[in-house]
C-alpha cells in the first residue's frame, strides 16, 4: 500500500490492505456522538448500538496492523467516551486516559474546554514520562495564530499532533490516521518525517486535507488561507 498518501474511502475497506504489524502509531479522532436517531427525532445514547459492529471491527484491525511496540491515540469526548471506551479496552486494552484542556471553548452552561484521548501501548515496558493532562491552546483559545483558519468543525490543532508524533515514533515509522478529517495528521507527519496513510470518506473533508496536505514544509506552512467552503 502506497504510504503518504490520503485515500478517499471508507477506512475500513482501506485498513484491510495496511500489512499486519506495519503501524507505529495509529492517531485518529472519530465522529463525536454520532446522531443515531428516530424518525427525525433527538436521539438516545442506547442508538449508538448500531455503531458497534463497526468500531469492534475497526479496533480488530488496529491490532492487527500494529507493530509490537505500537501505540494507539482515540479522540472522544465526554459523551462519546462511554461508548468507545467498553470496546476499546476489550480488544486493544485501555492504558491510560488523556485529557486535553484547551483551554478555552464554546458553551453557555459550561464552557466545552477538554476532550479525551484514550491510549493504548502493545509494549507493556513503554514509560511514558509526561502528565495525562496536556494543555494546549484549542482554536477557541487562539489556536488560529499557529494553525490558520479553521477549516473543520472539529479540526485538531497542529501542535497537539505534532505531540503525539513525538512521543510515539520515530523518522520513518508509519503513522495511521483512519478519520482524516482536514488533514493535520499528514501536517504533522510531513512537518517531523514520519511516512502516513490516512483515511477520509467525506469528498469536502478530503479536498480539503489534500490542499493542506500540499503545502510546502515549514515554519510559516500552517498559516494558510481558509479554502474555499463554509466550515
Amino acid at each position: 500500500m502506497e504510504r503518504n498518501r490520503i485515500y478517499q474511502e471508507d477506512c475500513l475497506e482501506g485498513i484491510a490492505r495496511v500489512p499486519s504489524g506495519s503501524v507505529k502509531l495509529i492517531a485518529t479522532d472519530p465522529p463525536y456522538f454520532l446522531g443515531m436517531t428516530h424518525n427525525g427525532q433527538r436521539g438516545s445514547f442506547v442508538d449508538l448500538a448500531i455503531c458497534k459492529p463497526f468500531y469492534k471491527q475497526l479496533f480488530n484491525e488496529f491490532n492487527r496492523v500494529l507493530r509490537p511496540d505500537g501505540e494507539v491515540y482515540f479522540f472522544t469526548d465526554w459523551r462519546g467516551y462511554a461508548f468507545y471506551y467498553p470496546l476499546f479496552d476489550a480488544i486493544l486494552g485501555c492504558d491510560n486516559l488523556i485529557v486535553w484542556d484547551k483551554m478555552a471553548g464554546p458553551g453557555t452552561l459550561f464552557q466545552f474546554c477538554h476532550e479525551f484521548i484514550m491510549w493504548h501501548t502493545n509494549d507493556g515496558k513503554v514509560i511514558k514520562r509526561d502528565s495525562n493532562v496536556w494543555r494546549s491552546k484549542g482554536f477557541s483559545a487562539g489556536a488560529k495564530s499557529t494553525n490558520g483558519e479553521k477549516v473543520h468543525p472539529t479540526q485538531k490543532t497542529v501542535e497537539i499532533m505534532e505531540k503525539i508524533v513525538l512521543l510515539s515514533s520515530s523518522p520513518g515509522d508509519l503513522v495511521l490516521d483512519t478519520f482524516g478529517g482536514s488533514g493535520t495528521t499528514a501536517l504533522a507527519c510531513r512537518k517531523l518525517n514520519r511516512d502516513y496513510i490516512i483515511f477520509e470518506l467525506d469528498e469536502y473533508n478530503f479536498d480539503i486535507s489534500q490542499k493542506r496536505a500540499d503545502l510546502p514544509v515549514q515554519d510559516s506552512m500552517f498559516k494558510q488561507e481558509k479554502p474555499d467552503g463554509d466550515h
